[in-house]
């Protein structure tokens, strides 16, 4: 019996791990994400593996604001630079990293980002669990149905939307460095 239990249990996680299709994503083949800020591309949402991964693609122009000092917590973040440099809050430290460089932020850690260079940053973010990857289209969409007239009332649905997904937002903790890039 115990024998039967067992390779019942192997089959049905063979049947979980084929229920995902292996894929190609070509460059230019997913659509652009329009975030305030930069723009966003899901190159894999979570429910493309049984890990629930999620990975995105950001690409963060010259003297840009990314995203506002928040708390996740329901998943952990990981930042890889692409091209470009990029200022990560983490906790109270700021930290510049550039190309080929990692920042991992675990859940329930305060952390931003932002670009104080002259020139274009492209990140990838992995985000596990994945679900929140869906913040971005939500946001978007919230933005165009509103359709607010300047930055504070934008600023207002991110950290509405935010709190859905159980993330925080705390502006109050804005470092100095990251003032003149702030949307105005």
């Amino acid at each position: 019996m115990l024998k039967r239990i067992a390779t019942i249990v192997f089959l049905a996680s063979c049947t979980v791990a084929l229920a995902h299709e292996p894929r190609v994503v070509p460059p230019g083949s997913v659509p652009e994400i329009s975030f305030p800020g930069h723009k966003t591309y899901l190159l894999s949402e979570s429910g493309a593996t049984a890990s629930k991964v999620a990975v995105l693609e950001l690409e963060l122009p010259a003297r840009t604001f990314g995203a506002p000092p928040h708390v996740h917590s329901k998943e952990d973040e990981h930042f890889y630079v692409l091209s470009g440099q990029v200022e990560f809050l983490n906790g109270d430290k700021t930290v510049s990293v550039g190309q080929g460089g990692m920042v991992v932020l675990p859940r329930g850690g305060l952390h931003g980002f932002w670009n104080l260079s002259d020139q274009p940053a492209k990140l990838l973010l992995i985000v596990t669990p994945g679900e929140f990857a869906s913040f971005f289209d939500a946001t978007v969409a919230e933005i165009r149905k509103q359709e607010p007239n300047n930055p504070k009332l934008v600023g207002e649905i991110i950290a509405r939307v935010a709190a859905s997904y159980g993330v925080s937002l705390h502006p109050d903790t804005i470092p100095e460095s990251a003032v003149p890039v702030l949307p105005k």
